[in-house]
């Protein structure tokens, strides 16, 4: 048996301990020879190892493997650094990993009893070794830039340093741009993510929506912080990449984030801004409360495709909500209400739940090192570009399956609609015998509700228009829904990468790590759930995240402890509350005359005796006696009377 050093000699001893239950101590420890012998006494085992000319290693000369004592519990070479080694994966998938949780993982996988402040310094111990890698991939950056560009050159990854130390990156693939520009609507929402390593930062991320409506991302950044300064980097560089310098024919979806808007006015001005419903939603929830009445009036108005709509629902809702109404326009009401939406997108979207698919696609790689998040990001895309593109090919469609379901729900609203033609290329829809009319177009594919422009997709309207022309409404769709069109934004292959031992080497000085960002007390890794999101209990329905409203003032925001109004003063004195009446001393002195008579004993209620004093009991005739134990469950009392125990 030889090792390579001591070092090495002694891993094998710790292991071995760990492994058999057995405390082993060194008896010798130096470079050059290495004993070590059982901690129990009198234990036979031994072994001794010393240095080889010949072979330049440790060779082990004596060993007696054999152990006459038992298995232990607790061993003093299990140390917190043998456990941050072992567990180093469980480590690097969560970092804060409970400590009690490592307690019970050692006993069940070994046997073996660790205690909490053994199992808080091998997590410490596991941060730093972990720390130590998320630094050194911040060096390989440059190594990386240029192995993407390798693949091909027409990919663009940029960085922003400050004095050598990491600041931001961007990356954007030439595959993924090429099919944005080919078979995408100009419509994509940006939104940004928490990254969950020791360096904090955000990732911010541009998605569209393909023919399908489902997401495809087109380029991401690593930034310090979310602001004005980082999102007008991003879209600056996302606009160079789409070639476009005002941002004119494209529409942008965001969630209100800081310092958004005010970048996309400075750097796209001329593309439309949508700002997503279902934030402004939650805002608004906070403020006012929730409830049914709320969400349905809310979302009818966020749904009103034409002015008179949007006019008729908001009147509706002021006039039970006055002061709802006035704040509901204050808040961007022209970004989020299709009425106001102009139809060069094609996209009548009223929320960014693309974005929030996308960072639940990328949740279990966020707490990684920078170079494996954007691998693994990379390479799921990869993944998702060939099989988006084999499912809808090895389909005999005309439209993608989810847009082909949107327009079956059209031709069954359709149901009861009456159609009249002009004899050119218009047609007037009427609902049944009522006065409900619209107005539909084949030559500009409009209608006068507007929700074919907004869309692309043939309304209920269009579908009774369609079927009086005895055409198919699947003929009606736009463009950018056909198989064919979905085809082009998938065409492109995604590049493969190498590995790092061949990545190409770079002329410049390794990148520096930001700062550590230590939060103070236990840090917040979870996302902070919206107002009336993730109801946990299917039984009964929690109140967490829930507006309180005070008892004191009625408002609602804060409860009655927190409320800056004087306390109410109850109204009247406090009802004193109802108390047992007692028995007269008459009745008392009546009903132990009737006991004396009858000769019952009575057991009267005592407290608890003393141990080794015996219990008191009462007699009609000679009161008070001590109780004599003269058989197995009989009792005897002095007058000879005898009672069977109980």
């Amino acid at each position: 048996m030889e090792f390579e050093n001591a070092i090495e000699f002694r891993e094998a001893i710790t292991n071995y301990c760990v492994r058999t239950g057995r405390d082993v101590r060194l008896t010798k420890n130096n470079a050059k020879k290495m004993g070590a012998r059982c901690s129990a006494n009198k234990c036979p085992f031994y072994i001794w190892a010393s240095y080889h000319r010949g072979q330049g290693n440790l060779v082990v000369k004596t060993l007696i493997p054999v152990h006459n004592c038992g298995r232990l519990e607790t061993l003093k070479k299990m140390r917190a650094a043998w456990i941050a080694k072992t567990y180093h994966i469980k480590f690097k998938v969560n970092p804060y990993l409970r400590c009690r949780e490592i307690v019970e993982t050692i006993w069940t996988e070994h046997g073996i009893r660790v205690s909490l402040w053994m199992a808080l310094k091998a997590r410490r111990k596991a941060q730093n070794l972990i720390l130590g890698e998320y630094r050194e991939q911040y060096s390989l950056l440059y190594r990386y830039a240029e192995e993407i560009k390798r693949s091909n050159p027409r990919n663009t990854i940029k960085f922003k340093l400050n004095n050598n130390v990491f600041e931001r990156l961007y990356i954007c693939f030439d595959a993924i741009k090429k099919g944005f520009l080919a078979g995408c609507r100009r419509f994509f929402g940006i939104d940004g993510c928490f990254l969950k390593g020791p360096f904090g930062g955000q990732l911010l991320v541009a998605v569209r929506r393909d023919g399908n409506n489902q997401m495809y991302p087109i380029a991401w950044a690593c930034v310090e912080v979310e602001d004005t300064n980082s999102w007008g980097c991003f879209l600056q560089l996302l606009a160079d990449d789409l070639d476009t310098h005002d941002g004119r024919g494209y529409t942008i979806m965001s969630d209100q984030q800081k310092g958004l808007l005010k970048a996309i006015s400075i750097v796209w001005p001329a593309a439309e801004t949508r700002v997503c419903a279902r934030h402004v939603y939650c805002n608004f929830r906070q403020v006012y409360g929730g409830g049914l009445e709320y969400r349905r009036d809310f979302w009818k108005i966020a749904k009103s495709t034409t002015m008179n709509d949007f006019n008729a629902n908001m009147e509706l809702f002021k006039a039970i909500k006055v002061e709802e109404g006035d704040d509901l326009l204050k808040r961007n009401h022209t970004k989020w209400i299709r009425a106001f939406f102009t139809s060069q997108s094609e996209c009548d979207c009223i929320d960014n739940n693309m974005n929030e698919v996308f960072n639940a696609y990328i949740l279990s790689s966020r707490h990684k090192p920078i170079i494996t998040m954007l691998e693994d990001i990379r390479e799921s895309l990869m993944e998702r570009l060939h099989k988006k593109r084999d499912f809808i090919a090895n389909k005999d469609i005309l439209i993608c399956p989810r847009i082909q379901k949107r327009l079956e729900k059209a031709k069954l609203d359709a149901r009861g609609w009456l159609a009249f033609w002009d004899g050119h290329f218009s047609y007037g829809v009427r609902e049944g015998a009522t006065q409900v009319r619209y107005a539909v177009s084949f030559l500009d594919r409009t209608c006068s509700c507007n929700a074919w422009q907004l869309s692309g997709v043939p309304c209920n309207h269009a579908v009774t228009a369609i079927w009086k022309a005895m055409e198919h409404p699947e003929h009606y769709v736009s463009h950018w829904y056909s198989k064919e069109t979905y085809l082009k934004a998938y065409l492109f292959p995604l590049e493969p990468l190498n590995g790092p031992q061949q990545w190409p080497t770079s002329m410049y000085e390794p990148i520096e790590a930001p700062g550590c960002k230590k939060l103070q007390n236990r840090p917040t890794v979870k996302r902070k759930p919206s107002v009336g999101e993730n109801v946990q209990d299917n039984i009964k329905l929690s109140k967490k995240g829930l507006p309180h409203k005070c008892s004191n003032c009625g408002e609602v925001g804060h409860n009655k402890r927190k409320c800056s109004m004087p306390l109410k003063v109850p109204n009247g004195p406090p009802v004193a509350k109802k108390t047992a009446t007692t028995p007269t001393q008459s009745t008392q002195t009546e009903t132990t005359t009737s006991q004396a008579e009858t000769g019952v004993l009575v057991a009267p209620k005592q407290k608890k005796q003393a141990k080794g004093k015996q219990p008191m009991y009462v007699n009609a005739q000679q009161g008070f006696a001590p109780m004599h134990n003269k058989g197995v469950g009989v009792y005897t009392y002095p007058n000879g009377f005898q009672r069977q125990a109980m």
